[in-house]
């Protein structure tokens, strides 16, 4: 069976949404954007629409696959096959040429989220010389906390991606990466002059994508204390399922709950 892939350069947002959406069809976690929200989601994260593609058998869809770019990083966004061509071997066949294509055009670094449950997920993506780098989880507020919220102040998302972009330096998950809320409708805190928030309002329900605080006042509470405030301001706040583990005793101090899905980060060296 020969099949052929087309860059998404060829369809329309539309398109390529709608024929993402059909190769997730029956997935533990279903994926169905409307184009709007499709566009603006992986816009932010940088997506590559001449990396980005589709795989047909003559006219019959078969896989698709979003690439999301910067500098010699790519991230495989999103990987789905049909039902009909699961289980066979298609999908080490088909990213095996689409790894070795970004390699030449420059990255060097490739990355991803698999959901840990998707055993079979995992294993591909290992026959493929990824490895696990950690576990990530989503978390979401409790009951509202009595707190202060006038020590929230709204500022310009991009004075909080000026003030910690150099020294995140890529070292936070693709989708908490300060770099990824650039181009997302979102809003922007400042608590107590010395931490700060992002979160985003793509959705109805707002996400915390971002938070930090200068290096001189971590460990003096300042992230617990603006976490609380920020679900008393928005009630039942979520995140996105990109947190690292390592934060989990942060976010449980400040009364938010683990989501039952968690992911893994994994990485190849090209």
């Amino acid at each position: 069976m020969n099949l052929t892939a087309i860059s998404a350069l060829h369809y329309s947002c539309e398109q390529f949404a709608a024929h993402l959406g059909a190769c997730f069809e029956g997935y533990s976690v279903p994926f169905s954007l409307p184009p709007e929200r499709f566009a603006r989601r992986f816009g932010a994260e940088d997506i590559s629409l001449t990396d980005s593609c589709i795989w047909w058998n003559d006219d019959m869809l078969a896989a698709a696959a979003v690439i999301t770019r910067r500098g010699e990083s790519a991230r495989l966004g999103a990987f789905s096959l049909i039902p009909a061509y699961r289980g066979k071997g298609y999908g080490k066949k088909l990213l095996t040429p689409l790894l070795q294509d970004l390699r030449a055009k420059g990255v060097r670094q490739m990355w991803l989220e698999v959901i840990q449950d998707n055993l079979a997920g995992v294993g591909l993506y290992r026959s493929l010389g990824f490895e696990i780098r950690q576990a990530l989880h989503g978390f979401q507020g409790a009951a509202r906390p009595c707190v202060d919220e006038n020590l929230l102040r709204d500022i310009n998302p991009l004075e909080v991606v000026w003030r910690s972009v150099g020294e995140v330096k890529g070292a936070l998950p693709w989708l908490i990466d300060p770099l990824s809320v650039v181009s997302l409708p979102c809003r922007a805190f400042e608590y107590r002059k010395h931490a700060y928030a992002i979160v985003a309002t793509l959705t109805e329900q707002p996400q915390l994508r971002f938070l930090y605080v200068e290096p001189e006042y971590r460990r003096k509470g300042f992230a617990r204390e603006m976490l609380m405030t920020l679900n008393h301001h928005f009630p039942g706040l979520t995140t996105s399922v990109a947190v690292p583990e390592s934060f989990t005793p942060l976010f449980a101090s400040a009364g938010y709950s683990t989501m039952d899905i968690s992911q893994f980060e994994m990485r190849a060296m090209l």
